[in-house]
């Protein structure tokens, strides 16, 4: 259907200007369907639209729900009840620090497409990647923005009724200034800050001096989170051994007075007061004690945020956002569209998590929910697939039920270029964290294609539907046949369907490879050579093949998206996986045809039954060598 836009009220018309660029169907002719707009002067009134012989009305009273249903109605729904938002702010967190900063246009299509959606509030995460003046090494090399870039963004985001928010590192997580000797003086250990050092927080309030003149939002995000070791480096040296709780109330108070200095109100995870509070140094310790003394100290202009993106159980969301009350007024909630550590968005565990927190912030009418999309170990992921999820999660957070699928399906296509909701999440039920293991997984070192092969009945990771590792085979084939059917969508929208059929046939084939090469080495020696040459030789080819299909797309897609910068690291990573897996083919050769007497590798492995058991999280560092290499 082709609607006609008239009596646009002043605040949707910059977002249906922008909007109408992207979806034609809002800029039909006259014989178009005349969709007009009608202002609610109650701020709390639902959304609402009315059909008539003479066209469609939509009543609103905030933005973000007037456009949910622009994007409804361009997916032919007919919405019948009312609908609002119970949330003040519903918005997103996007990782740009772990290498992938998107481009200015790109990104101005991730909030066009937030905006249908009915998001109103995005955080950008960044730690180094954006220019400080007289910080010449801050964030070089790693695609900073610059303050013209920043301004363009908000602008955009602004016209679209979200507010751009800031999301900074204050304290930890900034590794990557520390490489440069220029730093120094401000490192205490690890990627942490020195506390108590003067240099420090000049360094500070420059970062908040940069966010605070280049975006209208007058809220940033301090970070303050995950510095484990906080005050056992340099710190340690200047200032004796004290108590973590002492060291953070005294930064958190410096940088909250450089806030008021600036007139920006700040919010900060919360990990770091539980964690204090805990025996067991953990986060989500229901028993940890945070002492009155302490809680009363932190500042009134910082703002606790809760993040959460591995619970199943809405009781215990529920508990967590009562204890945060306690401690310190009313906090924010981060859940996650699982992004980290996966070349596709994980649909099964942000299926789990996210529905329990959305339902625990509904019930306990906690107002601000934001789902984090982080980057961990690269930022490789296809971001435009985590759409999928957000399009889940913002049916469920809108409407409390069980999403609809069809529905979904039919949304999905109108609002992401004819992209399946359908496929996309079909390959989402098995990428949280398993395609990406396998990928790295050296094909002759098998550190974990074994596991995954022989631990057949292992849970896979929160899950909640009960599947098993021995699932995975059967699981990726049947979303094959998936994506052998699916559209391929424009511009790669909603999720590249030729990346994902590429990402597919990847992961099949390096199970295929090592399931042959199991084989052929659990039977007697004399028979090793024959088996080597009949199946695994084959397969090997055919998986070196598979991996040049794959990295070719996933070049494709970063460059479609991000700056150049940051690409090295996957591509460095996927091209050193090309020449293994060529490298397993000339190996598997030389015993084939007699020139090898074994391949060792393949003995060690015999000796621990195919099974080698990795402690810690199974990252690129950890399984793409025999050697822990970082």
């Amino acid at each position: 259907m082709n609607f006609r836009l008239k009596s646009v009220p002043a605040d949707l018309k910059p977002a249906l200007k922008i909007l109408a660029k992207r979806y034609p169907a809002l800029a039909g002719g006259a014989d178009a369907t005349p969709l007009s707009f009608e202002k609610l002067p109650d701020p709390a009134a639902p959304a609402s639209v009315a059909a008539a012989p003479k066209g469609t009305t939509v009543r609103y009273a905030r933005r973000c729900d007037a456009l949910r249903l622009v994007g409804r109605l361009l997916a032919g729904e007919k919405p019948a009840a009312p609908e609002r938002n119970p949330f003040e702010r519903f918005g997103v967190m996007i990782d740009l620090s772990r290498n992938a900063v998107m481009k200015v246009d790109y990104a101005k299509s991730v909030l066009e497409r937030l905006a249908v959606l009915g998001y109103d509030y995005a955080m950008l995460y960044t730690e180094d990647v954006y220019e400080l003046p007289g910080e010449p090494y801050f964030g070089m090399l790693r695609g900073r923005l610059t303050a013209a870039d920043v301004r363009a963004i908000d602008d955009h985001a602004a016209a679209l009724g979200i507010e751009l928010v800031p999301c900074l590192e204050t304290l930890g997580h900034l590794e990557q200034i520390f490489r440069w000797k220029a730093y120094e003086g401000v490192r205490d250990i690890d990627g942490i800050l020195l506390a108590g050092e003067e240099k420090t927080y000049a360094l500070v309030e420059k970062m908040l001096r940069f966010w605070r003149d280049n975006v209208r939002s007058k809220t940033i995000n301090l970070g303050l989170d995950e510095a484990w070791r906080l005050g056992q480096g340099e710190y340690k040296k200047r200032f004796g051994e004290r108590k973590v709780f002492d060291i953070m109330i005294e930064h958190v108070d410096r940088i909250s007075a450089i806030c008021r200095k600036l007139g920006v109100d700040a919010v900060m995870w919360s990990d770091m007061w539980f964690r204090a509070g805990s025996k067991k140094h953990d986060y989500y310790d229901l028993d940890a004690d945070i002492p009155a003394a302490i809680a009363k100290r932190i500042p009134d202009n910082v703002r606790l945020c809760y993040w959460d993106y591995y619970h199943k159980d809405a009781a215990f969301y529920e508990k967590m956002i009562a204890k945060h009350r306690a401690l310190h007024g009313e906090p924010m909630m981060a859940s996650g569209v699982w992004t980290w550590g996966t070349f596709w968005y994980a649909h099964r565990i942000t299926r789990a998590t996210a529905m329990a927190c959305v339902d625990a912030c509904r019930k306990t009418g906690l107002k601000d929910l934001l789902f984090t999309m982080w980057g961990d170990d690269g930022g490789f992921c296809d971001f435009e697939s985590a759409f999928a999820g957000l399009a889940w999660a913002a049916e469920r957070a809108f409407t409390g039920a069980a999403p609809d699928e069809k529905v979904l399906e039919k949304r999905y296509a109108a609002l992401f270029g004819g992209a399946s909701w359908k496929a996309v999440t079909a390959l989402g039920e098995w990428t949280d964290g398993l395609t990406s293991e396998l990928i790295w997984d050296d094909p002759i070192m098998n550190l974990r294609a074994g596991v995954r092969r022989l631990q057949a009945g292992y849970e896979l990771y929160n899950t909640t539907t009960g599947q098993k590792h021995g699932d995975l085979e059967a699981g990726l084939k049947k979303t094959a046949a998936v994506l052998a059917r699916a559209p391929v969508s424009k511009g790669g929208q909603g999720g590249s369907t030729t990346y994902a059929r590429a990402l597919c046939a990847a992961v099949l084939a390096r199970i295929a490879l090592a399931e042959a090469m199991f084989d052929a080495w659990s039977l007697p020696k004399a028979k090793r050579r024959a088996a080597i040459k009949a199946k695994a030789l084959p397969a090997a080819r055919k998986n070196v093949r598979a991996m040049e299909d794959f990295l070719a797309e996933f070049r494709a897609m970063w460059l479609s998206h991000n700056r150049p910068q940051g690409l090295e690291t996957t591509q460095i990573r996927l091209a050193g996986a090309v020449e293994r897996a060529a490298e397993c083919v000339r190996r598997l050769s030389d015993f084939a045809a007699g020139r090898a007497d074994t391949v060792p590798e393949l003995d060690d492995l015999a000796r621990v039954d195919f099974k080698p058991e990795l402690s810690g999280w199974p990252n690129w560092a950890r399984v793409a060598h025999g050697t822990v290499i970082a």
